[in-house]
């Protein structure tokens, strides 16, 4: 049988458009918003959340060993970014830069290429994030691992691309708001849970120009020779999210989501080479965090939404690690007439 055809490849993109497209007509409807319980938390969607924020995102690439070996650990060397945003109803837009003064890095690690659209959104009663992860060029953390001179191994070679969207239904929406945490949008004033019903699909590849696995510790890893791989799953999912509130003011909140897809993989050995199909169930795992402060006016935060996914292939098992890490500085205002119109000529251009 076999798996990850074009077809596959093909069904994949096409199934991640199609979702990007309702999850954008979903952000847009101008319905009335459900009714929720206002004694757990204020909605401000009729006000402009204005933010600043500081910004960290990263894609890494892990290949999974035996218990008694370290897995091998791929690293990207992002970039610290500063940026600028707003969010009214539905629509957000946000900017941001990796400026230099904020970025004096470590030029051992080497460079990163990368182009990464996450998009994390939070509707009442749905949490959606999309992935579109295209990154080149990665090194091998800790120090010292596959080198002889104790410095960084370097490989500008690797490509990663990774493509995906995860959706879940919020059950007890009107209590609990992730918006509140996650968007800044809405304040949650007492402490709430909801179990998350939904579903995961990923498509993706990643490619070097030799061999994954470092020359020096081949013997070491059942992936030695791999120069790439590509993989599609597709499957259902559940978790929980939770909101610690302490004196209505001061916030922790907590999410887990776990998906059991079903994965198709294959996997090649050198150019030229046939490549190795296989069909299996592997788990995959998201976390979100976000604590803070919140009033009727202002948030202060820190966000974390770390995505693992796992495939599974003859050779061994891959992770894609995806994530964003944030600090955000949020004040909440109503726009006067002038500016509403402004913003919705500019909404509705898009």
């Amino acid at each position: 049988m076999m798996l990850c055809t074009d077809a596959v490849r093909k069904t994949g993109v096409v199934v991640f458009l199609m979702v990007i497209g309702y999850c954008r007509m979903m952000a847009q409807e101008q319905s009335a918003q459900p009714a929720y319980d206002e004694d757990y938390y204020e909605s401000y969607t009729d006000h402009i959340t204005s933010r600043i924020y500081f910004s960290r995102k990263y894609t890494s690439l892990i290949l999974r060993a035996r218990e008694s070996v370290d897995d091998l650990r791929y690293r990207p060397n992002t970039t610290l970014n500063f940026g600028v945003g707003a969010t009214y109803g539905w629509f957000t837009l946000n900017l941001a830069y990796g400026f230099d003064f904020l970025n004096q890095g470590d030029k051992a690690k080497g460079t990163t290429h990368y182009l990464d659209l996450q998009s994390h959104v939070y509707t009442r009663k749905m949490s959606i994030d999309l992935f579109g992860q295209f990154y080149k060029g990665f090194y091998l953390s800790p120090r010292g691992t596959g080198s002889n001179d104790g410095q960084y191994y370097l490989r500008p070679d690797i490509k990663v691309r990774h493509m995906g969207v995860a959706a879940y239904y919020i059950l007890d929406w009107k209590h609990l708001s992730m918006r509140a945490a996650m968007l800044q949008t809405e304040w949650q004033k007492k402490s709430a849970g909801s179990l998350l019903i939904g579903g995961e699909s990923y498509y993706g590849y990643s490619k070097a120009d030799s061999a994954m696995v470092p020359h020096a510790l081949a013997g070491q890893y059942s992936q030695r020779g791999i120069t790439r791989f590509r993989y599609f799953d597709i499957g259902p999912g559940i978790g929980y999210a939770y909101t610690f509130v302490w004196k209505e003011h001061f916030f922790a909140m907590g999410g887990v989501t776990g998906s059991i897809p079903l994965n198709f993989q294959k996997e090649w050995r050198g150019k030229g080479t046939v490549g190795e199909s296989k069909f299996s169930i592997s788990p995959d795992l998201m976390l979100r965090v976000g604590i803070g402060y919140s009033n009727e006016r202002m948030n202060i935060s820190m966000t974390w939404v770390n995505n693992t996914f796992e495939t599974k292939g003859s050779a061994g098992k891959y992770q894609i690690r995806t994530g964003n890490v944030r600090l955000n500085a949020a004040y909440r205002f109503l726009p006067g007439p002038d500016l509403k119109r402004k913003i919705r000529f500019f909404r509705d251009a898009r």
